[in-house]
């Protein structure tokens, strides 16, 4: 290990995003304030480890790292609370921890491990070492979790492929999409159904998309005001504090708290794409980019499914929603990006 050197263009807009979402919680459920630094304290520590790791340690203890999160994701199935109809989290006093969140970032350096492999088996190992986690996160049942960790595994296994394999791939995606629906339980196919047209079912599955809409479109331009939202402090507003806290914040901070947010996310995707330019390695670049994308479909999705864009999927928004898990989950994601950084600037100075 060695000191941490900080890439700052990296840090700075999750220190300020981390921030809003405590003003915002701070608003709407101030007793959770004390519960969000404590996770904020342990992503932050775990953030600081793998910084002072050089990344060529955890890339190359991936299939050791691949086990022991996959046997994670088995703990919950056998040892886990049932809640909501799910066997997602474990529970630890007062805490519920999700290994499925935890894990994302490591699946994400095994496959970007393999990835990198100049292998004629490179395709056929990506699917193997894919499929085992998916399925087991998928069986507890979490489609989001199986749909954020397929965006970062579809982005290197499609990294060394043409462009005409990649139409083909999108072509027959779209021809099995109506037989992929007979996989999804009765509740997906209403989450579906739900996004298409909220209003058939305005007390039941479209009563988070119509009160979240409600809550976006009243903030206007400035917002009302923090501790001044209807929806979020009346609790009408589902998940006021978690899956939708982005209507949350809007109602409260308007349309100019929104794009700020917006704009703070652009700035951390722009950084970890420039990171992924300059990695030392094959490896370190596809980590950057599937985490990339991996980022970017969860922001696209939760923003979207909160202004009605997108289906209602519990993906949460990254350093604003509450959440012990996915703030650690970050911690290590943001951590392992830090130490590519920190290794890229090295090789740099080196050259000079």
């Amino acid at each position: 290990m060695f000191k941490p050197r900080l890439d700052w263009w990296l840090v700075i807009p999750v220190i300020l995003l981390s921030s809003l979402g405590l003003v915002v919680l701070r608003s709407v459920s101030p007793q959770l304030v004390g519960y969000q630094l404590l996770f904020l304290l342990a992503s932050t520590a775990a953030f600081l480890f793998f910084s002072s790791l050089d990344h060529r340690v955890p890339f190359s203890l991936h299939l050791p790292l691949f086990v022991i999160s996959l046997l994670s994701l088995l703990a919950p199935l056998i040892f886990g609370a049932h809640t909501r109809g799910a066997f997602r989290w474990i529970q630890l006093g007062q805490f519920s921890l999700q290994p499925s969140e935890i894990a994302k970032p490591l699946f994400l350096l095994v496959f970007a491990s393999i990835g990198g492999l100049d292998s004629k088996y490179r395709t056929v190992w990506l699917f193997i070492l894919y499929l085992l986690p998916a399925g087991l996160i998928y069986l507890q049942p979490d489609l989001g979790t199986t749909l954020v960790l397929s965006v970062g595994w579809l982005t290197i296994l499609f990294s060394k492929t043409s462009l005409k394999s990649i139409s083909v791939a999108v072509l027959m995606s779209l021809i099995v999409f109506p037989l992929g629906q007979l996989a999804l339980r009765p509740y997906q196919r209403d989450r579906l159904l739900t996004f298409i047209n909220p209003t058939r079912d305005p007390l039941g599955r479209g009563y988070h998309v119509i009160q979240s809409l409600i809550a976006v479109g009243s903030g206007q331009i400035f917002g009302r005001g923090l501790g001044h939202g209807t929806q979020s402090q009346l609790k009408f507003l589902p998940e006021y504090h978690t899956d939708f806290v982005f209507a949350s914040l809007t109602e409260e901070l308007g349309f100019v708290g929104g794009i700020l947010v917006i704009i703070l996310f652009l700035f951390l995707l722009r950084r970890i794409y420039s990171i992924s330019q300059t990695a030392p390695s094959v490896s370190a670049s596809l980590f950057c980019l599937s985490s990339l994308a991996m980022l970017a479909f969860q922001i696209f999705i939760n923003i979207g499914m909160n202004m009605g864009l997108a289906p209602v999927t519990g993906i949460t928004l990254p350093f604003l929603s509450y959440g012990g898990s996915s703030l650690l989950s970050l911690g290590v994601l943001l951590g392992l990006l830090n130490s590519i950084s920190a290794a890229s600037v090295k090789i740099a100075s080196d050259q000079i």
